[in-house]
């Protein structure tokens, strides 16, 4: 991974400060946000708080990111107590209460808003294998439960996401607010580059997750992998361990991720078998199995025929 030099980040941040994007007060903080609120063009904010002094608790029903970008802050999440350095991140939903308070002088910490709208489809569809952040921005858009859903990360200020975050920010204050291209290409990169980090760099998550949500997500990543897929790789990438994923899916669906797995290849057996001319064993390889005995008990103990006789019997 490229690394930028700190002359780089500071010739950088240096072209930050000529925008208007900094504030030092918690009314400040209100005042910016209730316009954001009140003008339906804009979709997304941002703001740098630098040298508050105080507290700042102000209520933000949105989406947020927030990132200390220097010095150190207390923060309270749901009430709940932390302290982190420059390079921490916050990823939270609606529901989340955080305040914050600075621990030393010269701190900045970088927000990010987003209103529900700004999360359409074609923007979500280019950080969809990013499982984890993916799942967090479909669960608070859906906002199905109302119940508070966030990620901490302590990243370090010379990571690429500390570059990223300024890109965001610069973008977004550039074109005042509005939406455009460049804006959400940088946004794909920020949160594509926090999830390469994730595995490493998560410090502290909530348990609020949606099950039906997470399920979905799962038998999806299942189907679109079948050649390749297993248990442990798919708890590797949704975070479980294997034994609580197997456990989960079963609780979920009544069927164990064997069965779901089996379920889908034999599905696309069928549809090889109808829609194309792959010859039986192209098809049992793209299937991903290694038996090929396996393959015909299983067909046919689910189909009573032969996958020959099935294409036969269908085709003729």
């Amino acid at each position: 991974m490229y690394h930028f030099s700190n002359e780089q980040f500071q010739n950088f941040f240096s072209y930050l400060k000529t925008l208007d994007c900094y504030n030092k007060t918690q009314s400040g903080m209100i005042n910016e946000l209730a316009a954001f609120t009140e003008n339906d063009e804009r979709q997304i904010a941002s703001f740098v708080c630098l040298n508050s002094r105080t507290r700042l608790s102000y209520p933000a029903p949105y989406i947020r990111i927030l990132y200390v970008l220097s010095g150190s802050v207390r923060v309270f999440v749901d009430g709940k107590e932390f302290s982190y350095q420059a390079g921490a991140l916050i990823m939270a939903n609606q529901y989340t209460t955080i305040e914050y308070e600075e621990l030393e002088a010269n701190t900045a910490l970088l927000s990010f808003y987003f209103k529900k709208e700004y999360f359409n489809d074609a923007l979500l569809a280019q950080f969809v294998e990013e499982s984890m952040l993916y799942r967090f921005f479909v669960e608070s858009i859906k906002d199905t439960e109302k119940q508070s859903h966030y990620f901490i990360f302590q990243f370090s200020p010379t990571d690429d996401v500390h570059f990223y975050a300024l890109l965001l920010l610069k973008q977004i204050v550039k074109m005042r607010y509005f939406n455009n291209k460049v804006t959400k290409a940088a946004f794909v990169l920020f949160i594509i580059e926090i999830s390469q980090l994730s595995d490493k760099c998560l410090q502290m998550k909530d348990s609020n997750l949606s099950s039906s949500l997470l399920v979905e997500e799962i038998l999806a990543y299942i189907q679109t992998h079948l050649a390749e897929i297993n248990l442990t790789t798919t708890a590797e990438k949704f975070h479980f361990h294997p034994n609580y994923l197997s456990s989960f899916i079963k609780k979920n669906t009544n069927k164990t991720f064997s069965e779901w797995l089996a379920f889908y290849r034999l599905e696309y057996a069928k549809k090889y078998l109808l829609q194309t001319n792959l010859t039986i064993q192209n098809i049992i390889e793209e299937l991903g199995y290694s038996d090929k005995a396996h393959f015909f008990k299983l067909f046919k103990e689910t189909y009573q025929l032969t996958p020959g006789q099935y294409r036969k019997k269908h085709c003729a």
